[in-house]
């Protein structure tokens, strides 16, 4: 069975999942391609009022500038959904508040999660943080990803800790931090999202 990336916590039918016109590269939609939309990542919403993705330059170490400004909303397809390939659009998560657990967060090239130094493990003192868009390593091929700079290949927009500066620095808070999932590489973090 494939690794969910993205796990809803709330009942589904309590969320409503509209689907926006994908405006960014085409390939992007199609579960073949390496650098494929991911469960669970952050996608901004484009002049059109479609979705795009959307992420910082460099990876997340408290800095200013290092986490967007503009809401992201989580990508979210269930099981067999046709509409994505053949009509271009995606589902977004953008009403909540809902609980998810996920793998699309900041982390080192081990697969080890990270806090928002980009140094520090992820562990129980982080729980209650907020957490923004930053740049991260594909949660599934993150040994593969380009560390050079977060817009290499295998980078895309998940979640990270926001410092206090980021915040007064108008980052945009997704949620906070409830809960921490399992060891190693499959860690997953659970995110009370639409809660600032």
């Amino acid at each position: 069975m494939a690794t969910q990336t993205f796990e809803l916590v709330s009942p589904f039918l309590s969320i409503y999942a509209p689907s926006r016109t994908f405006g960014g590269d085409a390939s992007l939609l199609k579960g073949q391609t390496e650098n494929a939309l991911v469960p669970g990542e952050l996608l901004s919403f484009d002049s059109s009022y479609g979705v795009a993705r959307v992420k910082p330059a460099d990876f997340n170490d408290g800095t200013v500038g290092r986490a967007n400004t503009v809401p992201g909303f989580v990508f979210f397809s269930e099981t067999g959904r046709g509409d994505i390939v053949t009509g271009g659009k995606v589902p977004v998560l953008q009403f909540g508040p809902f609980e998810a657990d996920t793998m699309v967060f900041q982390r080192n090239a081990a697969g080890a999660l990270l806090a928002g130094d980009d140094a520090t493990a992820l562990s129980s003192a982080h729980i209650g943080a907020r957490v923004g868009v930053v740049a991260v390593r594909h949660p599934l091929k993150h040994s593969n990803a380009n560390a050079a700079a977060a817009n290499g290949s295998l980078i895309i927009p998940g979640l990270g800790i926001l410092h206090n500066n980021q915040v007064a620095g108008g980052a945009f808070v997704v949620g906070r931090i409830a809960r921490i999932l399992g060891t190693g590489a499959n860690m997953k973090v659970r995110v009370l999202f639409g809660i600032n």
